[in-house]
């Protein structure tokens, strides 16, 4: 094998899981400062209101449970749907912005895998709790994946916008 195209393979891998990887911790540290956020706005309403400030393990429990819901949906739902997409706009030549549909597309898919993996793993649920469960999970996730494909192409989408600008310069 030409060690020039090993090398631009090692590359685009590198390239990719990096990407992923900054984009998987930036869709896990925004809950994490929500929830922050959220807990001192919360404990300061108790102050004012002479009300029970809970226990001590509320806050870092809280945020346990925030770190691993967001790992999981980062994992199973998110970056799969991104890689695909980036997959799929590569294989086809789709500019760039068409992966964001794409994504979404793929995103819906991997919801209905989960909702009905739950449901043939014996969760009981009627056709309209599983609609609704379906619902819920898919438009939980469209504001995160926004998030994450954001961050996941923002190094490509330069590289592209700046070669764009740099041949209309030149001409």
């Amino acid at each position: 094998m030409n060690p020039h195209r090993t090398l631009a393979s090692l590359g685009r891998f590198g390239s990719f899981c990096a990407r992923h990887s900054l984009a998987l911790l930036v869709t896990m540290v925004v809950p994490c400062v929500l929830w922050t956020i959220t807990y001192f706005a919360l404990l300061l309403w108790a102050a004012f209101t002479n009300g029970g400030i809970g226990g001590p393990l509320a806050y870092p429990a809280g945020l346990l449970f925030v770190v691993g819901v967001a790992a999981a949906s980062g994992l199973m739902l998110l970056m799969p749907s991104t890689a695909m997409a980036e997959w799929i706009a590569k294989r086809f030549a789709l500019p760039i912005f068409a992966q964001i549909p794409i994504s979404v597309g793929v995103l819906a898919v991997l919801c209905l895998l989960v909702v009905g993996g739950a449901t043939a793993a014996g969760v009981p649920t009627s056709f309209r709790g599983f609609s609704l469960s379906l619902g819920a999970l898919f438009t939980a996730h469209l504001v995160p994946l926004g998030l994450y494909w954001w961050v996941a192409q923002s190094g490509p989408l330069l590289r592209t916008l700046s070669k764009t600008l740099l041949r209309k310069l030149r001409s």
